[in-house]
């Protein structure tokens, strides 16, 4: 088997994964969530006023793709990209339903290391090893669980939800170093560049 037809066997997320840092193409997107009944992935925003960072729903698949333009992803990452008219997978997000309004299935796929959408905490740990963070975290409107791990220079985070007395995984992202928005501050340690 060659290495494209290997890498075309690989579960979704694996290939959606290995796209993070690479210039973000719907198309080749599109054909990998194919078999997951996507039969369309939006462009990046790319009009006037658009952003140097825009979100990509595809939510018949629940996955959320950030992409970011060269100049703010090395500023997020303190790695140096080159710059240009470009858009760069900066995370992948592997949601369920109801981690967005618009989410109403969960991400149907295996995930990394063996684990599904219905994993425990504990069954990530087993799969991970122990997590860099681990911390209970409340909110409005939400009260769960965050573990997160830093190796070989992404991040994975996981959040658990605690909704009706148990612990439902809510989402799966996985990121370039310090691309975890707010948490690149209030957990340093773990998602800082």
């Amino acid at each position: 088997m060659s290495e494209s037809e290997a890498a075309a066997s690989a579960p979704v997320s694996a290939q959606l994964i290995a796209m993070i840092g690479q210039p973000f193409d719907n198309k080749k997107v599109r054909d990998v969530v194919a078999g997951l009944g996507v039969k369309r992935v939006g462009a990046a925003d790319n009009g006037p006023g658009a952003l140097s960072s825009s979100i990509i729903w595809i939510a018949k698949a629940a996955v959320r793709i950030d992409v970011y333009r060269p100049k703010e992803l090395s500023q997020l990452t303190a790695t140096p990209f080159a710059d240009g008219d470009v858009w760069l997978v900066g995370s992948v997000q592997f949601l369920a339903a109801g981690a967005d309004d618009r989410i109403k299935t969960p991400f149907a796929g295996p995930l990394p290391a063996g684990l599904t959408m219905d994993s425990t905490p504990q069954d990530c740990i087993a799969a991970y090893g122990p997590a860099d963070l681990d911390d209970e975290h409340e909110r409005p409107g939400f009260s769960g669980r965050v573990l997160g791990w830093r190796k070989g220079g992404l991040n994975t985070a996981i959040t658990f939800d605690y909704k009706g007395g148990g612990c439902a995984m809510l989402n799966h992202t996985v990121c370039l170093v310090g691309c975890m928005g707010a948490w690149r501050y209030t957990y340093a340690e773990v998602f800082a560049p």
